[in-house]
């Protein structure tokens, strides 16, 4: 078992400044707390549980990381804190913006600042993350296949799937897609999904598809992508709401009329689809979110409190 003492040598620094470093008490400067956060994470250093118990280093308090800020966040994040607060817990929120800033987060959990961590978007690869876990429990809704992290993800492709076959049963055959980036195994599987229905549909044009690995003005992009293609589709889906409003209203502002001249589908069921009454995918975002606190509350508390059902389905408006 690694101790303090084995921190010293390794990094050269005094033990009474790693001491203040594992308590979260007293100054250390940022170069040197880096080199012993680092070499904590590399050492497998846990603080004994007695003596942070003694030091009462439980504090109630999750991290929510996510990369940047895109509308969907605040639906989620409100869901989140909401079942956060019903059982104790405050959550601190960190806009990373980069693969640094991430690890300065999940650092956070070396020394019990925070006492776990859900994961909205990332930056660091997976190994990276889970490396972390053994310091405290983490949760995020990617779909991700680590032991130590607990994946709360909905399995797009058979939702996808049925959204086609059901646009299709009503007659529509020219459909586009607006993806996220291919690094997100959701859109994946919708790709997925779209090739089983090509082949199965033969007679459907599937062929206008967009990728995107932000939100901002990704909207706008494709209305204007979508004006200038003489073969645009009649029915577009995409996977985020609020990106489907964005595209709504550029194709209202160049004189289109939606659905007449284009059917907009969106995905996740937020408060700006009901708001604009588009017809959506409802991803369960909610059941997620209570579903990965849950998690980490179980692991802090060795608790059993039950998890919600998650069943996708289609929500139709207009």
């Amino acid at each position: 078992m690694t101790t303090i003492y084995d921190l010293a040598r390794k990094t050269g620094i005094s033990k009474s400044t790693i001491s203040r470093v594992v308590s979260g008490n007293g100054y250390v400067s940022e170069d040197k707390r880096k080199i012993i956060l680092d070499a904590m994470h590399e050492m497998n250093y846990v603080p004994n549980q007695v003596a942070k118990d003694l030091r009462k280093k439980r504090t109630n308090t999750i991290g929510f990381l996510v990369s940047e800020y895109f509308p969907f966040v605040g639906d989620f994040l409100n869901s989140f804190t909401k079942i956060a607060a019903e059982h104790g817990y405050s959550v601190n929120v960190y806009f990373t913006q980069t693969a640094d800033n991430e690890l300065k987060a999940l650092r956070l959990l070396t020394t019990h600042a925070l006492d776990a961590i859900f994961i909205l978007t990332r930056i660091n690869s997976w190994d990276t993350i889970s490396s972390y876990a053994k310091f405290g429990p983490i949760s995020t809704w990617h779909r991700v296949n680590r032991p130590n992290i607990y994946s709360n993800f909905i399995d797009h492709y058979p939702i996808y799937l049925q959204v086609l076959n059901h646009l299709y049963k009503s007659g529509h055959k020219d459909i586009g897609h607006v993806l996220s980036g291919l690094r997100n195994a959701n859109t994946r599987a919708r790709v997925r999904a779209i090739d089983d229905f090509v082949a199965a549909h033969p007679d459907s044009n599937q062929s206008f598809q967009l990728f995107y690995h932000t939100q901002m003005k990704t909207g706008e992009d494709v209305a204007k992508k979508w004006l200038d293609n003489p073969d645009h589709p009649t029915t577009v889906i995409f996977y985020d709401d609020f990106v489907a409003a964005e595209f709504i209203s550029t194709l209202r502002k160049n004189g289109q009329k939606v659905p007449e001249d284009c059917l907009v589908v969106g995905s996740n069921n937020s408060e700006i689809a009901k708001i604009m009454n588009i017809p959506t995918i409802d991803l369960c975002f909610k059941n997620q979110a209570h579903n990965a606190f849950i998690y980490l509350y179980n692991e802090l508390n060795s608790a059993q409190l039950p998890y919600e059902t998650q069943n996708p389905h289609w929500v139709d408006a207009y």
